[in-house]
Parts: structure tokens; sequence; C-alpha cells
């Protein structure tokens, strides 16, 4: 004869003496074999699946929910990259450009130049004023003092960038002007070991307007040089700045496969 799990057994003791200190006992058994009988129908095993389906659910959902906020943030901060990066290309761009215009200032010659002669003051040692016709010495020095700190202010806007090109070509700036390290210091400019320069005003004035010419706009020679490099430069950072650049120092390719050699013609 088999067993009645769902029955209620805790009735039969109930009558019995001392029911009363057994009550938690039978209550005890009742509760065991209702359990019994939940596991042997299957319904013990369903709530159990049920739970952790539950918790599965829960987890995977707390998952996605953190693999989507990791991608949010990579993919903002990629764009602040990007932003950063362009706006590093374009201000390497605008001073490049500068400094073209700086050094075309400087390598220009003719009645509208800075070494144009004209009527200029000028004091003996007693004070006495008279008028000669001669270089405007300050006109000079101020167009040479703005193209200084224009090529510095390039160097250190052109400094750790990524794009192979850009940065061959500020490297090839920085190498034309330290070629010429003996023609500039005769006129008072100093080519530093960091590339920057540094002017000596009372050296610059000791030199004379035409020795200054001479540095700036002989033939193929110094002025020359470096507006082309700079002009090359204002290209290629120009281009960066678009996404359109060679192959980074990360391995990033784009569409422009201009020759990084074209730097050093």
């Amino acid at each position: 004869m088999g067993i009645n799990v769902n029955m209620d057994y805790s009735s039969l003791f109930s009558s019995l003496p001392g029911a009363s200190s057994s009550n938690n006992i039978m209550s005890g058994l009742s509760s065991m074999l209702s359990d019994y009988s939940s596991i042997r129908n299957g319904s013990y095993g369903k709530l159990v699946s049920a739970y952790y389906k539950k918790i599965g659910n829960e987890n995977s959902d707390s998952s996605e929910k953190t693999d989507k906020s990791s991608r949010t943030n990579t993919e903002t901060t990629t764009e602040k990259s990007k932003a950063a990066e362009k706006k590093q290309y374009s201000a390497i761009s605008s001073g490049a450009k500068t400094v073209t215009s700086d050094i075309d200032k400087l390598t220009k010659t003719g009645d509208d130049s800075v070494y144009s002669k004209s009527w200029q003051t000028v004091k003996d040692e007693d004070g006495n004023e008279s008028k000669v016709y001669d270089y405007n010495t300050s006109k000079i020095a101020s167009a040479v003092s703005s193209f200084i700190k224009d090529y510095n202010s390039l160097l250190d806007s052109s400094s750790g960038v990524s794009d192979v090109t850009t940065s061959t070509r500020a490297d090839y700036l920085g190498k034309v002007t330290s070629s010429y390290k003996s023609e500039l210091s005769s006129i008072g400019i100093t080519v530093k070991d960091n590339g920057k320069l540094s002017l000596d005003k009372d050296k610059l004035q000791a030199a004379g307007a035409e020795a200054i010419q001479n540095v700036f706009t002989q033939k193929a020679g110094f002025g020359y040089k470096v507006s082309q490099a700079a002009t090359s430069l204002e290209t290629s950072a120009s281009r960066a700045a678009s996404s359109s650049s060679t192959y980074s120092k990360t391995g990033f390719t784009n569409t422009d496969f201009s020759s990084i050699m074209d730097s050093f013609i």
C-alpha cells in the first residue's frame, strides 16, 4: 500500500495524549512531506529553473548595459581624440601659411619691400637731427622678429603629430633651417638645440640691411627653401585635418597616397 504524500498527517496525531507538545514535530513532518511531494511532481524543479533563469536574464541585461556603456565611452573618447587631432592639424596648416607669408616679406625686393630705401631721420652724438636716404632698419627688424615668433609657434604646434607625412615635412623644415645655422648666426639669429630660433636685435642691427637681405633673398637660399618647406607642410597638415592623410604611426591609412619624398625636393 502506498503512502499518500499529499495527505495532511498532522491531524491523525492531534487527539493523542501529549499532542500539544508534539504539534511542532508533526508540523515539521508535514512540511517535509509537502516538500517531498513538490519534488516528486516536478513543481519544485520548475520553480528552481525559473529562479535561475530570472537571475541569468538579470545578469545578461547587466552585462549588456555595461558593454553598451563601455562602447559609448570608447566612441566618445575616439570622437574627442579626432576633434583634437583635427584642431592640431588646422593650427599647423594656419601656422605654416603665416610663416610662408613672413618669408615672402623678407624675400621680396623692390620699391614696396622692407628693404626699400626712404628718407630717414637720424640723430648724431650731439642730438642734432638730419635726413638721410637709407634703409628702414626698424621695419626690417620687425619683419625678422615676426618670422622668428611665427616659426617657433609652428614648431610647437607640429610636435607629436601622428600623420607621417606631416611629421616628415615638419622635420624637414627644421633641417632646412639648421643647415643655414652659420648664415643666420651672422645676422644675429641663433638656431637652438630644440630647433627654435632666437634673435639678438643688437647683432641684427649691426649686421646691416644688406647682410639681412642677402641671407633671405639669395636665389635658392634660406628664404626660398624655408618657404617651399612651409608650403609643403601646410598642404599635408590641411589634408590630415580633412582626414585624408597618408599612413599614420598607428598603421591607419587613408586615401591620399602622395609621396613623402616630395618633402625633400
